[in-house]
């Protein structure tokens, strides 16, 4: 979506007195208020899998939420020996359905993802050279995701753990995409303004990550009306942690990267933010943290964290 598109949709958005998240993903009104208003107890839900998903040497990495044909889905990333992956849930009848194969080894690890209509972000990896990456981004409306036909493809190559993509946030702010891509243990982070259509992108910051910062697995770009924030997922002695962190204004994309407060949550049935978490707003613009365990089993637990 170019700027001049999404500039006539918020007119269309202001006329109609529709809310801004139908269009332009994740927003909620006050990014810090409804991060505190989270709720630590989880709501547990269990997912049937009859799907052989080729887990070996591999886990559960990334998980977001969509709509098609007017059902929710889960999307869960995921990595293995052979290839990087999406498993998509049905969460009206909670069960998988489809098993989306991204790429072949070397590109075997799929990593933690966002989608922001109606595109799909997953960083791809070689994780055992850990010298190439991919960041692919898919639109999951006009079924390219489905074929695993990117829209966008940026080749990420250089050291060791450098040019990695760990983790990949994306977000629809008022002058197009703004993109996030962590490499190897989040230690770099790298913000993109980006257009999948043009299949054209420009970096506008790197930011090295305190020592004392987490190993993200996930991160999540959300915005209000006066900033955008990111969310980083991890584990911590089998307890769910979540930071959230100030990125920039929206006036001028200028990185604060502030780490502004953190959130314990009390994961269930091995559910596990090391491994798959991701934020979710509602049509309603209501926040909910989702996790669920590493390994894709015949049983797959969700949690599923709410506003109180």
């Amino acid at each position: 979506m170019g700027q001049r598109n999404i500039c006539i949709a918020y007119f269309i958005i202001a006329i109609l007195g529709l809310h801004p998240l139908l269009g332009f993903g994740q927003q909620v009104k006050n990014v810090p208020e409804v991060f505190e208003a989270l709720s630590s107890e989880p709501e547990v839900m269990f997912i049937s899998n009859e799907i052989h998903v080729p887990s070996e040497g591999g886990h559960l990495q990334g998980m977001q939420v969509i709509e098609k044909n007017g059902t929710e889905k889960l999307l869960i990333s995921g990595s293995s020996l052979a290839q990087a992956y999406v498993l998509q849930v049905d969460l009206a009848t909670r069960k998988t359905d489809t098993l989306i194969s991204l790429m072949k080894e070397p590109y075997r690890h799929a990593g933690g993802i966002q989608v922001s209509e109606p595109y799909f972000v997953v960083g791809i990896e070689d994780n055992f050279t850990k010298t190439a990456s991919k960041v692919c981004l898919y639109n999951y409306r006009n079924g390219n995701l489905d074929t695993a036909q990117p829209n966008f493809t940026m080749d990420r190559k250089g050291e060791a753990k450098r040019q990695t993509a760990g983790s990949t946030g994306l977000l629809a702010t008022d002058t197009g995409y703004l993109m996030v891509v962590s490499n190897w243990d989040s230690r770099n982070w790298e913000f993109y303004r980006i257009d999948p259509e043009q299949n054209e992108q420009k970096m506008l910051a790197s930011f090295a990550a305190p020592d004392d910062w987490a190993s993200y697995q996930s991160i999540n770009l959300i915005r209000d009306e006066k900033a955008i924030y990111a969310i980083g997922f991890y584990n911590e002695e089998s307890v769910g942690h979540a930071d959230l962190i100030l990125v920039s204004g929206l006036e001028n994309f200028e990185p604060i990267m502030e780490k502004v407060r953190t959130k314990t949550f009390n994961c269930t049935n091995e559910v596990d933010f090391g491994a798959a978490a991701g934020l979710q707003v509602d049509k309603e613009g209501h926040l909910h943290i989702w996790g669920t365990q590493s390994d894709p089993l015949i049983r797959i637990a969700v949690n599923k964290f709410s506003q109180r």
